[in-house]
């Protein structure tokens, strides 16, 4: 029984990060959006960062399992020749 409320109470320690994350990651893009906080890649990488873990945290707090919560952190990296693939269908759409 003590183990299940010290897992509680840590379930809502997590819970309480998770949205202070989230709080703080989106105050600080809004801040650096009307000028009130340096603007510069390197803060804003790490607020968007804190942002995504914060929802990575939220996904699996839900139920998600570690890989559908860390989906979000995927990235497509395309080729020059996948691009220009690309364009060509779009090229090719437009023709008709």
């Amino acid at each position: 029984m003590i183990n299940v409320l010290k897992a509680i109470k840590t379930i809502k320690k997590i819970e309480q990060l998770q949205k202070e994350m989230h709080t703080f990651s989106l105050a600080f893009l809004a801040l650096q959006d009307v000028g009130l906080m340096p603007d510069d890649e390197k803060s804003k990488a790490k607020a968007k960062a804190m942002h995504d873990v914060s929802h990575m945290i939220k996904d699996v707090l839900d139920g998600k399992s570690v890989d559908e919560a860390t989906e979000r952190l995927s990235i497509k990296i395309e080729t020059k020749e996948e691009n220009e693939e690309v364009e060509q269908e779009e090229d090719d759409d437009t023709r008709d």
